[in-house]
């Protein structure tokens, strides 16, 4: 059972989740429109740079000192980069020159003070990665190159297909939940809510195919079984892994942002699932 407090905290992300969605599904669908775009283009950027900061914090409370306003700008730059190579085939290589020119900044601005050099370094490009690069992939799957297929609508799938896994793990595990499935990470997280929220991944990805073939989509129903089974396993990997990173640093959310905790805390579960999305896409299709 929910107590008082646990109800309204989960009311309060469901109210603010909501008005979210319906935010970027109005962005979305009117993505190809230019001022859409570059709303869509400088929301991506905002929100890295406010996952690199949460990293960031997390950082700082075990001790490390990265260099959070450097992390934040090649982070930001990593993903209009991106978007420019996306947009400019003749820039293909601008998003790869900024992650290495980040990557040796990162050294530069320890030569002054060597100490524990080898740890911020590595936390500074790890942070940087874990957020701009997720990112990045979500610019690549709304706005594909060649525009073979609509953007927009794998957008939507990806979102939804993830958020589902999130949903039903909830609802399934507060049921049916006995065995924990990572105590030490997540205590309220149960085996039986996770195989529940794969299970709802795979059945609404085959919904998505089912309507898609409406539309013409070229989603098989193959292909939409093993993408919702990847995608029903890695939302969950990436929700794990931002509580590892959580407990590690002994904080419950990532940010303070009401209704939601922090971007880590909303989106940890997207940053792994979008580069298989892209991937399939760029592969398959």
């Amino acid at each position: 059972m929910l107590t008082l407090n646990k109800k309204g905290e989960f009311y309060n992300r469901l109210w603010v989740s909501a008005i979210a969605i319906s935010i970027v599904a109005f962005l979305v669908g009117f993505a190809y429109h230019p001022w859409a775009k570059v709303l869509l283009v400088l929301a991506c950027a905002t929100l890295t740079a406010i996952g690199v900061w949460e990293y960031a914090q997390l950082a700082k409370a075990k001790g490390i000192n990265p260099a959070t306003s450097l992390m934040m700008g090649v982070a930001v730059l990593e993903v209009l980069a991106f978007y420019i190579s996306l947009a400019y085939p003749q820039w293909s290589k601008l998003a790869l020159m900024i992650i290495v020119l980040g990557f040796i900044s990162f050294f530069v601005v320890r030569f002054r003070s060597p100490e524990n050099a080898l740890l911020n370094v590595a936390a500074e490009f790890f942070g940087v990665c874990y957020l701009a690069i997720p990112f990045s992939f979500i610019l690549a799957i709304l706005y594909p190159r060649p525009e073979f297929v609509d953007g927009r609508l794998w957008l939507f799938y990806l979102i939804a297909v993830t958020k589902i896994t999130d949903v039903g793990g909830y609802f399934v595990g507060k049921l049916f939940g006995k065995h924990p499935l990572a105590p030490h990470l997540s205590p309220r997280k149960t085996v039986e809510g996770a195989i529940g929220g794969f299970c709802f991944a795979v059945i609404l990805s085959l919904i998505f195919c089912s309507i898609g073939k409406a539309f013409g989509s070229e989603l098989s129903f193959f292909h939409a079984a093993w993408l919702g089974m990847i995608i029903g396993i890695l939302g969950q990997v990436g929700d794990l892994a931002e509580s590892l990173l959580k407990r590690d640093a002994a904080v419950k959310d990532s940010n303070k942002i009401p209704g939601i905790g922090g971007v880590l805390d909303l989106l940890d579960s997207v940053l792994f699932t979008s580069p298989v999305v892209y991937f399939f896409i760029r592969t398959l299709l």
